[in-house]
């Protein structure tokens, strides 16, 4: 009996080991690849808007001896639209920042993202995974379901299915994107399939190891 039970476990392991070779178990061919690292062009806010940016924020002590005097080097990574054109209204839509955000990465420093939009001459600030399902409403395109997932720590690779993938289905999208889910022994990096629906809540699917170093830190 003792043996039986052995070589019953012994297959559970072998079929247990067999699935993970597979990976994420999906079809690429139902994907398309994601052709830009920030592909927001689509996007169509719940009320629309004039112009937007997608800006990566670097905080930096601007005094060593005081901690309490910060300046924000900020790089605008994606725009659309035009801002209004008088000079005072582009004034303090240009001076307007946050201290604060999303996305926190850029290590071993760090830097964080948010989102500056106008709409007429009013300008406004996303700055928290709440504020951009906030901002974006019901998701209907492909850069809605990637921004989401972006504003959550997940990113991808240009034009390689394998680490950037994405496809419509009946109730929103499912995305193949890659996440560093531990930054030191290991430093890990896992590669997922989620489903984005049109509310922007995030279900994992499956997920799989996609590069680790057991004993490397950033």
């Amino acid at each position: 009996m003792i043996r039986k039970f052995s070589i019953f476990f012994l297959v559970i392991l072998l079929f247990s080991c067999s699935g993970d070779d597979e990976g994420l178990r999906v079809n690429f061919n139902d994907f398309e690849a994601i052709p830009e690292a920030y592909p927001f062009s689509d996007i169509q806010p719940e009320t629309p808007i004039a112009y937007f940016e997608y800006i990566q924020s670097m905080p930096d002590y601007e005094d060593p001896d005081d901690q309490n005097s910060i300046i924000y080097r900020n790089n605008v990574l994606f725009s659309f639209g035009e801002t209004c054109s008088d000079v005072s209204c582009k004034t303090a839509f240009n001076e307007l920042q946050a201290e604060e955000g999303f996305n926190y990465s850029c290590l071993p420093g760090y830097c964080f993202s948010y989102i500056k939009y106008q709409r007429q001459k009013d300008n406004f600030l996303v700055t928290s995974k709440e504020d951009v399902l906030n901002f974006l409403g019901e998701i209907n395109t492909p850069g809605e379901a990637l921004l989401v997932a972006r504003a959550n720590g997940y990113y991808w690779a240009v034009d390689e299915k394998n680490n950037g993938a994405i496809k419509e289905v009946q109730d929103g999208f499912e995305l193949i994107v890659v996440k560093t889910v531990s930054y030191c022994l290991p430093f890990q990096t896992n590669r997922f399939h989620l489903k984005v629906d049109r509310q922007g809540n995030i279900t994992i699917v499956s997920e799989e190891i996609a590069e680790i170093g057991e004993n490397s830190c950033v």
